[in-house]
């Protein structure tokens, strides 16, 4: 077996796991001050980057051999690995994504806001809803990964282009017009948040209680 490469795909760890649950928040990277006047003061730090919890289903001992290992290798330091949202794999009006298949969305244009996109590539007339995700890969030497949800609805035009509609968390530099972007099974790169590992608590047939969290990474 070949060494496996991080970061590692969404079928070599996260489809694999059996999951009960799954959290995805947004990390909040802002300084916050308040002034002696009562005026409350915002700074953004950094970008804003997903985060959020796993629980695994409880296991037979079987089961729990073939995903412990997995977790133990995210405990390195190099250790990386895509991450989707099971609870939204796809635009919220087009279950399955059936209607995307033979599509090739693009990004059509960058908001100068840096908080907008526009999207070629879509069947004509085709919906995307609040809470829609959406990624793209960008950049090399590390590539990253863009992983945002959408703000508004719209709807593509005949020619399968929509205007802008925000985006949140707001893009970062390095995105361009043409890139190719996903709608179904859109994912981040992440690492495991270290200390956060729990392979869960095994009995006499089960393993149960199994639990981590995950961060986002750009790198």
């Amino acid at each position: 077996m070949a060494l496996l490469m991080f970061p590692l795909a969404l079928d070599e760890f996260f489809n694999l796991l059996p999951i009960a649950s799954f959290r995805r928040e947004m990390g909040e990277n802002i300084d916050v001050a308040e002034t002696g006047g009562g005026e409350v003061l915002a700074a953004d730090l950094g970008p804003a980057l997903w985060g959020g919890q796993i629980d695994l289903d409880v296991l037979s001992h079987e089961e729990a051999s073939e995903v412990t290992p997995l977790l133990n290798l995210m405990r390195r330091s190099a250790a990386s690995f895509l991450i989707s949202d099971p609870t939204r794999p796809w635009p919220r009006l087009d279950p399955q994504g059936r209607h995307l298949q033979g599509s090739n969305a693009t990004l059509l244009t960058i908001g100068a806001s840096g908080r907008e996109i526009a999207v070629a590539g879509l069947p004509a007339w085709y919906p995307i809803s609040r809470g829609d995700l959406v990624s793209w890969q960008y950049g090399a030497n590390p590539a990253r990964y863009a992983f945002h949800e959408f703000v508004g609805h719209i709807a593509a035009d005949q020619n399968g282009q929509t205007g802008l509609v925000e985006i949140s968390p707001p893009l970062r530099p390095g995105s361009f017009a043409g890139t190719p972007v996903t709608l179904i099974w859109p994912h981040c790169k992440a690492k495991l948040e270290p200390g956060t590992l729990d392979t869960g608590t095994g009995t006499a047939s089960l393993t149960s209680n199994a639990t981590w969290r995950w961060r986002q990474t750009l790198r």
